[in-house]
């Protein structure tokens, strides 16, 4: 009892005994139970006449024979030391076979009386008679048992009870609190007696709470409510409170009795419990706990309203009960693997649900699950619907595999210029070795000659445009190409200036020649042919009408080896430009020896010599009629030579980047109109006979290489034409 606490008088510890709801037991020093109150029969199912003289060891469970059961009732045998122990866990057998289980903390105390021997009978203020020491137990987790009889048990019990306890005249003025008092609402002693529970008074509770509180006292009936008080230091606390009146020997109220059970935590708990379960509710991601038989034990409405069934219906059920029985089976290893490992698993499943018709994909982290006593109960599994998400990933599959399967280049930049994305053709076409080309700029791609166009078109898809032009650009190994070019804004998810542009090339070259090669073609017919046939109609005529000169006959010969010449070599061209454009490792010096050989047989009274490296070192990246180009130069050098003994001579050279290949002769020299056919297939005009149009063979078999031609004056006299071809990295 604290310092300057007034004692309530004895009948207030007698009736608060008595008339305690929770169950009070007392113990001698042997462990026999010497007094049992009211309460204890309804905990117990036990009369309190049938408990005493048992022993409290006798009453715990036998059903399992753990060790923890032997521990508690070799405790209960050995009293010595029990109040010492703190809190002991009692598992009770019920009058009825069933087991309770309780809190139990002990309090030694000297017991009472006067008549040594006595029995007790049912007077607790004598059941203490005759021995040498009292151990109460206080039962808690609904049942509080306190054991001895006399009225200094009843003092021990209250000045040790966890609860907050004052007791009040009939006017509400406070007259004793016990320590737990002190301890859960931060006044003093002194501060306390003498006030009223005003002290404690929020604010919170509306005023009918407390008319209701005192109707019910006034009328000699117990009030059981919570209600929200407030500490000295002003912090709110929530308590469960039972007040109870006292009445004295004549039946009249002389005081009431308050026990206060700080529930803060509690309801700060079921706050938040409140809070996560309207958290979980309103998800729409399923989540459901289930026991260790896969027994559904919590499930929100999203798993209802996915599987088409009720959820009252399917607790106690599994997977099986509402998903299709592969995906079910593969859900049910998960769990079963959860268990075994007792580690968080993470995996996709696509289930149908027969009874709602849906299909859904959801990406799944099931979780192990403990009780209170760290044993693994269950599992507990949240499912990320990400139906969407995936069809999205297929989506962007199925464009990914268009985009990187298009022959056309085609990347992207943001509004700094910096590459986002560059499909296969596009990074193969620019050298780009990587897949990822993040951290490129446009300026590190593009040419430096035509990064300027480049720059500008893009700034005009920037603000919003739709961009499409023709550029031409030089390839180091595919030569002169033709592209056209669009540019696209890249549209920004918000709605406002594009994130970039994407840039699509599409590799028109190949089109474009034969375009010229047809223009070409049909000038060549119509200009060499139809003149050419005009003449030799005129004089067929002539030879007919019997008015023919004898050069008439050796004329149309020669035209028509002429026409002949011109046929054979739009076809060569004709065919050229049919093929792929594709290359391949050619040796440029065995090339240029085999036609030398040809040349020198087929025109012995012409010097045609050859210079070359050894077999394998000059190897060019061109086509295979290569050897077809280089023929073409040389027969070109003899038939147009204007010396009784021509002399061509074809040399090969090679370097790191390049295999150049020349042919040099001491003839008059290209005209103009042959040198621009050669170097760049214009002056169409040129083409106006065999050996302009054998010459434009020539230029196409370059391009086709990815080289160039270049015509310059040979010293003292003639021509030198080098073709410069890539070189093959084969």
């Amino acid at each position: 009892m604290p310092l300057g606490s007034p004692r309530p008088p004895d009948d207030f510890f007698a009736s608060f005994v008595e008339e305690c709801v929770d169950p009070v037991v007392s113990l001698d020093d042997e462990g026999t139970i010497v007094y049992a109150n009211p309460a204890a029969e309804a905990a117990l199912g036990y009369e309190p006449v049938d408990l005493r003289g048992r022993t409290l060891a006798s009453l715990v469970a036998s059903e399992t024979a753990d060790g923890r059961t032997r521990s508690v009732r070799e405790r209960l045998s050995r009293v010595e030391g029990l109040p010492d122990r703190g809190s002991v866990s009692v598992p009770i057998r019920h009058a009825d076979g069933h087991t309770v289980t309780f809190s139990v903390r002990f309090h030694e105390h000297a017991p009472g009386g006067e008549t040594e021997g006595s029995d007790g009978g049912d007077d607790p203020e004598a059941a203490g008679d005759g021995l040498d020491a009292v151990y109460t137990g206080v039962f808690r987790d609904g049942v509080e048992e306190v054991g001895g009889a006399v009225t200094e048990t009843f003092r021990n019990l209250v000045e040790h009870a966890g609860h907050a306890i004052y007791v009040t005249d009939v006017d509400g003025t406070i007259e004793y609190v016990n320590p737990a008092f002190t301890d859960h609402t931060g006044y003093d002693v002194d501060e306390a007696l003498g006030e009223t529970p005003a002290i404690l008074n929020s604010g919170r509770m509306p005023d009918e709470y407390f008319d209701a509180l005192w109707s019910t006292l006034q009328a000699g009936e117990v009030w059981e409510e919570e209600i929200v008080d407030r500490r000295h230091d002003g912090e709110l606390y929530h308590a469960h409170q039972t007040i109870a009146p006292v009445a004295d020997d004549d039946g009249e109220i002389s005081r009431f009795v308050a026990i206060q059970t700080d529930i803060t935590d509690r309801k700060a708990a079921m706050g938040r419990l409140k809070q996560y379960r309207a958290i979980v509710e309103r998800l729409d991601d399923p989540v459901l706990l289930q026991n260790r038989d896969g027994e559904f034990e919590l499930l929100n409405e999203a798993v209802s309203e996915f599987a088409g069934v009720d959820r009252e219906v399917l607790y106690g059920t599994d997977e099986f009960a509402f998903m299709d029985p592969e995906t079910a089976a593969a859900v049910d290893e998960r769990r079963t693997a959860v268990f075994e490992t007792e580690e968080m698993a993470e995996y996709e499943i696509s289930p149908t649900f027969p009874e709602s018709g849906r299909e859904a994909t959801f990406s799944t982290q099931r979780y192990p699950y403990y009780d209170a006593d760290g044993d693994l109960a269950g599992t507990f599994a949240i499912c990320r619907n990400v139906t969407d998400r995936k069809e999205r990933e297929r989506d962007l599959e199925r464009y990914e595999r268009a985009i990187n399967g298009a022959t056309d280049l085609i990347a992207a930049v943001d509004r700094d210029g910096r590459l986002l994305f560059a499909n296969p053709q596009y990074r193969e076409y620019h050298g780009l070795g990587s897949d990822d080309v993040t951290d490129l700029a446009l300026d590190d791609v593009v040419p430096e000659g035509g990064y300027e166009t480049v720059e500008r078109q893009v700034e005009r898809a920037l603000r919003g445009e739709t961009v499409e032009y023709r550029t031409t650009r030089t390839h180091p190994t595919r030569g002169r190409r033709t592209f056209d070019v669009r540019y696209y804004p890249l549209e920004s998810p918000a709605g406002e200036n594009p994130d970039g542009v994407v840039g699509v090339l599409r590799d028109v070259t190949d089109s474009e020649h034969r375009a010229r090669q047809l223009r070409v073609v049909d000038r060549v017919l119509q200009h060499n042919l139809r003149n050419a046939l005009t003449v030799v109609r005129g004089r067929a005529e002539q030879i007919t009408a019997g008015d023919a000169d004898p050069a008439d006959a050796e004329y149309i010969v020669s035209r028509a080896d002429d026409l002949l010449e011109t046929s054979e070599k739009a076809h060569h061209i004709t065919e050229i430009l049919g093929d792929a454009p594709e290359t391949e490792p050619i040796d440029a010096g065995r090339v240029a020896r085999h036609v030398v050989d040809g040349a020198s047989e087929e025109f012995p009274d012409a010097t045609v010599e050859a210079s070359v490296p050894e077999e394998g070192v000059a190897t060019a990246s061109a086509t295979t009629w290569l050897s077809r180009a280089v023929d073409e130069l040389v027969r070109n050098a003899v038939l147009h030579s204007d010396r009784d003994r021509p002399a061509v001579e074809v040399s090969v050279e090679s370097d790191a980047d390049a295999v150049r290949v020349r042919v040099a002769d001491d003839g008059p020299g290209l005209a103009g109109m042959n040198r621009d056919v050669l170097v760049d297939g214009t002056a169409v005009d040129a083409l106006y006979h065999g050996s302009g149009l054998g010459l434009w063979l020539v230029y196409w078999v370059v391009q086709q290489s990815g080289g160039s031609a270049a015509v310059a004056d040979a010293d003292p006299r003639g021509t030198v034409v080098t073709l410069t071809l890539p070189r093959s990295d084969g």
